[in-house]
């Protein structure tokens, strides 16, 4: 017994020692050759939406962190050192699918253990962060905004309108729901809805009652096609190309009084196998290659609802989609980072169009006033 319990203590420690030492030497054997992302990670930033493939935004964001590096406290370098040496541990990402599939396997798999990934219903994944956005919070309605700060919104985008029009740019704003709140019957059960009013749509409807602004919240759009076609991807946060379709049309049913059905566009099928962002930091890519791939097709795209416009696109991630499709009705089309945007892209892209896009767990963010000079 003593000695199974001294090999069992033996191995233990071997185990916590060595992944960090392995680490460590690969860092240091790696420390000059620049980091780039696996071909998995790529191909998962790619599909849903997330890779710009430009280098001024790069280049914007490279001096942003290291702007942001030079006022750091030493705590806080310390815990940034931290984090960067636990976020790539050898063998991390297999152990995290170790935990994940350990989890399910004695769950009968209802559940996996995840800091960022949510099982739900029907093998459908979904964001349960706090370190991006609160999704969970807005599914429960636990966190709208108070009186004064949709006001102070409110005064945000008016003033970045009027700001623009002086320029001659036409601005609008656009929240996209987040998929908890699309696809809520697929939502675990354990997780209660205190109001079903989210922020977004409490936000959205402040805005339309109280002002003229025009700021576009899909929701009644994706519910009314979420039946017809899948509209976000089961194993990713973001919606697909076939939900960004959705939500630009009702844009320009809003802004320009037109409309186009799903069926009367052309999307292609690139994959059948992908597997998504969330499953991916579950470390479950291999198990859950669940969703299809479909790509739209500018060129189906109805002339009709035709504009002559360079259109500027600040967004989040989901604005990648949201731009391609975008593509099929603007002369140009540009899509730059809301987090990485200089007033100068203005001058840059000279643009007719305006549309400041975020995520329903991003927009408390449309209280700064990154596009006012």
């Amino acid at each position: 017994m003593k000695n199974r319990d001294r090999w069992i203590t033996i191995a233990f420690l071997v185990f916590i020692l060595v992944i960090p030492l392995v680490t460590v030497v690969r860092d240091l054997l790696s420390s000059r050759e620049e980091h780039t992302l696996t071909d998995e990670e790529q191909a998962v930033l790619e599909q849903n939406g997330t890779i710009t493939n430009n280098t001024a935004v790069n280049g914007a964001q490279d001096k942003a962190e290291q702007d942001a590096a030079s006022k750091e406290t030493g705590f806080a370098r310390l815990q940034k050192s931290i984090n960067h040496f636990t976020d790539g541990l050898f063998g991390r990402t297999k152990l995290i699918g170790f935990n994940t599939e350990l989890t399910s396997l004695l769950t009968g798999g209802t559940y996996i253990e995840s800091t960022q990934t949510l099982m739900g219903k029907n093998n459908m994944f979904f964001y349960k962060t706090e370190l991006d956005g609160h999704p969970i919070w807005d599914y429960m309605g636990i966190n709208h905004f108070t009186e004064e700060e949709m006001a102070a919104i409110a005064a945000n985008l008016a003033a970045t309108r009027e700001h623009l029009a002086a320029r001659n740019i036409e601005f609008y704003t656009m929240c996209i729901p987040n998929k908890e709140i699309i696809y809520a019957e697929n939502m675990p059960d354990t997780i209660a809805r205190v109001n079903e009013v989210s922020r977004g749509e409490q936000l959205s409807n402040y805005l339309n009652e109280n002002t003229d602004l025009v700021f576009v919240y899909p929701k009644e759009a994706l519910m009314a096609n979420k039946d017809k076609a899948q509209l976000y991807y089961i194993t990713d946060s973001h919606s697909n190309q076939i939900g960004a379709f959705v939500n630009m049309q009702e844009f320009f049913r809003t802004v320009y009084g037109t409309h186009a059905e799903m069926d009367s566009v052309r999307f292609r099928t690139d994959a059948t196998d992908y597997s998504g962002d969330l499953v991916m930091m579950a470390g479950l890519s291999d198990k859950y290659k669940l969703d299809t791939v479909y790509v739209f097709e500018p060129d189906s795209a109805d002339e009709a609802q035709y504009h002559d416009q360079v259109l500027l696109y600040v967004g989040d991630s989901f604005g990648g989609f949201l731009s391609q499709i975008c593509k099929g009705y603007y002369k140009e089309v540009y899509w730059e980072d809301a987090r990485d945007f200089q007033y100068s892209m203005l001058d840059r892209y000279e643009p007719d169009v305006v549309i400041w896009e975020r995520a329903e767990r991003y927009c408390e963010v449309f209280r700064e006033p990154i596009l006012i000079k």
